[in-house]
């Protein structure tokens, strides 16, 4: 509609501009080099705009003739600038699917249609790295890294290969270049934090800690136990330094972050207790026993109070573990307790109490113990010394990423470097199979096996042997 009235508008102009010139048409008079023109001024002026409009065509085609192999260059730049970005998206797309061979391909068509570096550099460097060529992976990220709109990009894939290759210093140094050009990427806010405190750099591993879990990269629960592990090795580092009010500080704050945090609890009381102030220490254990019966919280509550005959020891540990006292850590401090004390029938009751996955290898132990020393029965003794090989395992610092068991916690697995990865778990159990086991096993193969697929058995093998051949024709089939 707006389209027709302005047309109707356009129209009306040039009737009313061509009923003006009719009504005056004037005349025109041009004297040039002995010539002479005479017209009227309308003729003229349809002259004039048909020469006009003759010149444009005529410019128009001259344009075009002279640009045309600009145009056929131009448009074939963009045909080979839109093959590139199709070869850089086919080759980013076999990267993820893990094609390393296509992602290679697609590498060398991209850098041959765009003859950019800066576009390319990171697809053929993940092509490198695909197919194991770590040298020229590193070549490529370092170009990435050299360049201001790649630099990120670069910095984490020279990451990625120093975490590979083990080198912590190397990951540490480029997590830290990397963070400051983006501080909220997870893999450089985690390789930061963990480093530095692989690094035992711990008050830079809280900063960095504080710094995640503002930034959402680490959840908030998880922070509080980080933190509290973090404070509880500082709380170490200033005890080594002879740093004692710093280190109750710091312990304390353990506390805050952790309720009931055994390692930051048994350290403060055991402090405490130097300090001259062990009726706090005592109290800070038996608040924690709620929450975590532990032999280190009972360890050093004896500590606490070394003083005095087995029975009083005994007496101070019962009362401790009415905090919780179906607890299986709290019948085994008990029972070891009347043990000392020579309490045999309170002993036997704690342990009669424990059965199945609660009996554990220290509880056979203590019954093998008990049976010695109340009827001097050396048999049943040796009973329960034997069972205790086969009783389930008891509650160790195991690691929770290698399952390695270490005798003290700390805030590093001493096997494998993690940060924050001992708890009081049982460690994983290891169990052998016996040669009769094997057999059955073995039996059990063949028959779920298809026939055609079992063969004769060879006498000179190994029930293990033949097991293993078994599964493999099974697996086959």
């Amino acid at each position: 509609m707006r389209r027709s009235i302005f047309y109707l508008i356009r129209l009306a102009v040039l009737v009313a501009l061509a009923i003006w010139l009719v009504r005056n048409p004037g005349e025109i008079r041009v004297d040039w080099l002995g010539w002479r023109l005479e017209t009227s001024f309308a003729l003229f002026a349809v002259v004039v705009a048909g020469l006009i409009w003759l010149g444009a065509i005529g410019l128009r085609a001259l344009t075009h003739a002279v640009g045309s192999p600009w145009v056929a260059m131009r448009r074939r730049a963009d045909q080979r600038r839109e093959g590139g970005f199709r070869a850089l998206t086919l080759g980013l797309a076999a990267v993820a699917a893990g094609d390393a061979e296509e992602a290679r391909r697609q590498a060398r068509e991209a850098d041959r249609l765009l003859r950019d570096p800066s576009l390319t550099r990171l697809l053929s460097a993940q092509a490198a790295a695909l197919n194991g060529d770590t040298a020229a992976a590193a070549k490529y990220f370092a170009a990435l890294r050299d360049n201001d709109d790649t630099r990120f990009l670069g910095l984490v894939g020279l990451l990625r290969q120093a975490i590979g290759r083990g080198d912590e210093d190397r990951a540490l140094e480029l997590a830290e270049e990397a963070h400051a050009l983006r501080p909220d990427a997870p893999l450089v806010a985690t390789t930061r934090l963990y480093g530095r405190a692989r690094a035992g750099r711990w008050f830079d591993a809280q900063v960095a800690l504080y710094d995640a879990v503002k930034r959402r990269i680490v959840p908030e629960a998880e922070g509080l136990r980080h933190r509290a592990a973090l404070l509880t090795e500082r709380a170490r580092e200033d005890l080594a330094a002879g740093k004692t009010d710093e280190a109750l500080d710091h312990l304390g704050k353990a506390r805050e972050s952790q309720a009931g945090f055994v390692p930051a609890v048994a350290l403060e009381a055991e402090l405490l207790g130097k300090t001259g102030k062990a009726r706090r220490g005592q109290r800070l254990i038996e608040d924690a026993w709620a929450r975590s019966p532990h032999p280190a919280l009972a360890r050093a509550y004896r500590e606490l109070s070394p003083e005095g005959t087995a029975i009083d020891r005994f007496k101070r540990l019962h009362a401790l573990t009415e905090r919780a006292p179906d607890a299986v850590e709290s019948r085994l401090t008990v029972a070891e307790a009347a043990l000392d004390a020579e309490l045999w029938g309170e002993a036997r009751v704690q342990l009669e109490a424990l059965s199945g996955a609660d009996l554990t290898a220290r509880a056979c132990r203590l019954r093998s113990r008990l049976e010695e020393s109340e009827h001097d029965d050396g048999r049943a003794a040796r009973t329960w010394l034997e069972r205790a090989s086969s009783a389930p395992a008891d509650p160790a610092w195991t690691c929770s990423t290698c399952g390695a068991v270490a005798p003290d916690w700390s805030a590093i697995c001493g096997h494998c470097g993690e940060f924050d990865t001992l708890a009081w778990t049982p460690p994983p159990r290891v169990s052998v199979m016996t040669e009769e086991e094997v057999s059955a096993a073995e039996a059990q193969i063949v028959e779920l096996a298809p026939a055609s697929t079992a063969e004769p058995r060879d006498p000179g093998k190994t029930p293990s042997q033949r097991a293993e051949e078994a599964a493999r024709a099974a697996g086959s089939n």
